[in-house]
C-alpha cells in the first residue's frame, strides 16, 4: 500500500476534521496534531499557504478521483442493461460514500466559500446527473419518456437518500442491505424500461391499425 506524503496526510486529516467540526471550528494546530506534526510550529505552512488552500487541495483530489473513476466506467463495453444498471448503482453508492466528508463540509461551510461550493457542484454533482441521463438514454433508447432528466434525478436521488440516511442514523433505510437495495433499484428501472417498451409497441400497433 502506497504511503501518503506529509502533504497528502495533511489533506486527509484536515478533511476529516472539517467534516466533523466545520472549517471554522478547526484550527491549523489541530490539523498539524492529527498529522503528527508539532502543533503551531509551522509544519502545515511548509506545504500550504493557508487552511483555505488545504480545503482547495482536498476538493481537487476528490474531483480527480471522481473523474478518473467515471472515465474508466465509460470505457466498459457492457451492452447488458441489468449488468450496466447494477454496475452504475454500485459505483454510485461507492462514490457517494467517498463524497460524504466533502458534502458535510459544503453543507456546513459552503456559505463561506461559495466559489468552492460551486466548483463541487460543477465538477461532481452536475456531471453525476448528466451521467445518469446518459444511462437512461441507453436503457430506454427511442422509447417515449416525458422528461428524461427528471427520471434520472429520481433514480440518482434514491441512491443519495440511501447514503444520507445511512450516514445520519447509522443504518440504511429500512435496514435494507446494500446488495438487496441495488437489486431492487435495478429491478425497478428494468421494469420501467419494459413498461415504456410495451407502451411504445401499443402506440405503434394502434398507428398501424389506423392505416388499414
Amino acid at each position: 500500500m502506497k504511503q501518503e506524503s506529509t502533504r497528502e496526510r495533511i489533506v486527509t486529516e484536515a478533511l476529516q476534521l472539517f467534516a466533523r467540526r466545520g472549517f471554522r471550528g478547526t484550527t491549523v494546530g489541530e490539523i498539524e496534531q492529527a498529522v503528527g506534526l508539532a502543533p503551531r510550529a509551522g509544519g502545515l505552512y511548509k506545504h500550504f499557504r493557508s487552511k483555505e488552500e488545504v480545503l482547495e487541495a482536498g476538493i481537487e483530489r476528490h474531483v480527480s478521483e471522481f473523474e478518473s473513476m467515471r472515465s474508466a466506467l465509460e470505457m466498459l463495453p457492457l451492452g447488458d442493461p441489468r449488468s450496466e444498471l447494477t454496475l452504475i448503482a454500485r459505483w454510485g453508492l461507492a462514490e457517494l460514500r467517498e463524497e460524504q466528508q466533502l458534502m458535510k463540509i459544503v453543507q456546513k461551510d459552503g456559505d463561506q466559500f461559495p466559489k468552492l461550493a460551486a466548483e463541487v457542484h460543477q465538477r461532481i454533482i452536475a456531471p453525476g446527473h448528466r451521467e445518469a441521463v446518459t444511462v437512461f438514454e441507453r436503457l430506454l433508447g427511442e422509447r417515449p419518456v416525458a422528461n428524461l432528466e427528471a427520471l434520472a434525478a429520481v433514480a440518482l436521488g434514491s441512491l443519495v437518500d440511501y447514503r444520507i440516511e445511512e450516514s445520519m442514523f447509522g443504518s440504511p433505510p429500512g435496514d435494507v442491505a446494500e446488495d438487496d437495495f441495488i437489486e431492487a433499484w435495478v429491478e425497478v428501472w428494468l421494469t420501467f424500461a419494459d413498461a415504456a417498451s410495451s407502451q411504445e409497441k401499443t402506440v405503434e400497433e394502434g398507428v398501424a391499425h389506423g392505416t388499414h
